[in-house]
């Protein structure tokens, strides 16, 4: 999977180098790299079955991939369980959350991490917290309606910055297409209903990409087609999504890069 991502408060050079939270950063990033395109198809009105992200799928797939090398949730300390129950996963001295749901959660996610990392209250198989980082999807990804999306979020972060109104360094990661893209790779999830708890049926599928004019916060939305059928239903991992690996991919900050296993260049 391609990515971007923009660092706050000094988590450039904090995730740099050979330090613990350095190590946990790679860690994450081998996570973004085994990433493939999840998409499932929408149920809002007029748009019924079109392909838009899965952030089911892609939360699981981070949860799982992520818990093999180690990360496991974190529990939210008793005096601030009104800001949920855990982080989506923490080691060493990071916290990492996977955010594809409403806007407003982001700032839950930074307002509870800010208040640990100032306060230096211990949380439970942590060490003293030295960042957080902050997974959620571009802008280009058609989504469901009101959900976070990395463009919106670094302009919430970059305004609220100049005010230094937190210090808690913070890494914002934006899962992307690559821009030159004409097709697409993905795995796809049908699933029973909206708010099911059964396992979807999993296949693999080719999509088209075309691209749209630049939205509001700089993000140029792709359109995305299915072109084929799958021969045969992708293998499912323990998760009930297809879990599979790529070639790593080297990043540096504020960056996307594209990953032509994953995307076909109109270049190529």
């Amino acid at each position: 999977m391609a990515y971007a991502f923009t660092d706050y408060n000094g988590a450039e050079t904090l995730f740099r180098g050979r330090g613990e939270p350095a190590k946990r950063w790679r860690e994450l990033a081998a996570v973004l790299d085994s990433l493939p395109v999840y998409l499932q198809g929408s149920d809002q009105d007029r748009k019924v079955g079109t392909p838009i992200f899965d952030p089911k799928a892609t939360n699981a797939h981070l949860t799982v991939a992520s818990k093999a090398v180690g990360w496991c949730p974190i529990a939210v300390p008793p005096a601030l369980t009104m800001f949920g129950d855990d982080w989506d996963a923490g080691k060493g001295s990071v916290l990492a959350e996977w955010q594809f749901s409403n806007y407003p959660f982001l700032w839950n996610n930074i307002i509870r991490t800010e208040a640990v990392f100032q306060g230096k209250v211990a949380l439970e198989g942590m060490s003293p917290v030295a960042g957080l980082v902050v997974v959620t999807k571009s802008g280009m990804f058609p989504s469901s309606n009101s959900t976070l999306y990395y463009e919106q979020a670094a302009a919430q972060i970059n305004a609220v910055s100049t005010l230094r109104a937190f210090q808690v360094p913070i890494r914002l990661v934006g899962i992307t297409l690559a821009i030159e893209c004409v097709e697409v790779d993905a795995v796809w999830t049908k699933y029973p209903g909206r708010y099911a708890r059964q396992k979807g049926i999993v296949t693999n599928a080719l999509f088209s990409v075309t691209w749209g004019k630049a939205g509001k916060y700089g993000g140029q939305p792709a359109r995305l087609l299915r072109k084929e059928l799958p021969a045969q239903p992708n293998k499912v991992g323990a998760s009930g999504t297809a879990l599979r690996t790529r070639p790593p991919l080297k990043s540096s900050s504020g960056r996307s890069f594209p990953r032509k296993s994953a995307a076909k260049q109109a270049s190529s």
